[in-house]
């Protein structure tokens, strides 16, 4: 009797071990890395990248359901306060927190739960998508961090790990667009301020309006004037000097002039007043006018 006892009890202990042993979840690479390159900084931009994560039971012999959970973390906390910020999103667009630390127990926002992982070499592929808003406000340069991928047996016991360096890259660009009293801007041909009827006894001054410059790093700002400050009657020969000032400074239209600021843009642009004054002139009667290109350069 006692050994018919002691017989089953140890068969019953050697069921859980067995089922266990059935169920290997491990990741088929622990290395991988993901680059966001190429990408386009606008207004609403977000870049995409594809991360695939394949998980396999990795006892071969078994052909049982293995169900597991993945977990993200990060390796450390950035020093870089210009990071890019972006959203990791798992199977069915699932937005998953990303955790601190991988000591940090997860929740129902940050667990990956596979109802199986496959047995044998082809196991399953897990799906990630990291989405980066790549709106002005970013700052030019490489960046790069590592996470970790975490997978655990449904007991909650670390099976394996896999790091994941994530690049990111983004571009120097630099736009520009007219604000205030013009008339045109954003349209087919180029914006235009109206300067009314001129006078001859004192100066005419433009409404207000101004550059809102946006840039991801420093960038130079430079004018073009098609009659080197003068605005041209209609009928081609008689001017009209005017003064042109920039962010507060007298613009050299007819020499060299360039304004080079130093840093990156915020995400609502540097805001550069433009004015244009035309002194009392005695003329002959027209139409006059001068064409400006105002061209903004990353540098």
């Amino acid at each position: 009797m006692r050994n018919s006892i002691i017989f089953a009890s140890a068969a019953l202990a050697a069921i859980p071990g067995a089922a266990q042993a059935a169920c290997d979840p491990g990741f088929r690479s622990n290395a991988q890395s993901v680059s966001i390159v190429g990408v386009e900084v606008e207004p609403n931009a977000v870049a995409t990248e594809m991360l695939g994560l394949n998980v396999r039971n990795e006892d071969e012999a078994s052909s049982q359901p293995c169900p597991a959970v993945i977990r993200v973390s990060r390796t450390g906390s950035s020093t870089d306060p210009n990071f890019p910020p972006f959203t990791l999103l798992g199977p069915g667009n699932q937005t998953i927190e990303i955790l601190p630390d991988p000591s940090v127990g997860g929740g129902a926002a940050s667990d990956v739960n596979l109802a199986n992982a496959l047995p044998g070499p082809q196991g399953l592929d897990v799906p990630f998508e990291f989405r980066v808003p790549t709106e002005w406000g970013l700052k030019a340069g490489t960046y790069s961090e590592q996470l970790q991928f975490s997978l655990y047996d449904t007991g909650g016991v670390l099976r394996d790990t896999a790091i994941v360096t994530v690049t990111i890259t983004i571009p120097r660009a630099v736009s520009i667009r007219l604000v205030g009293a013009v008339l045109g801007d954003g349209g087919a041909g180029p914006a235009r301020v109206d300067m009314g009827t001129l006078s001859s006894t004192t100066e005419t001054r433009s409404p207000d309006f101004a550059a809102r410059i946006f840039s991801t790093g420093p960038y130079l700002v430079s004018f073009s004037s098609a009659n080197l400050g003068n605005l041209l009657n209609e009928n081609g020969r008689d001017k009209i000097a005017y003064r042109l000032y920039f962010d507060g400074q007298l613009v050299d239209l007819a020499g060299v002039n360039a304004f080079a600021y130093p840093s990156a843009t915020s995400s609502t642009g540097d805001f550069r007043p433009l004015r244009v004054i035309v002194p009392a002139a005695t003329a002959v009667a027209g139409h006059y006018s001068d064409q400006v290109t105002v061209t903004v350069s990353a540098t």
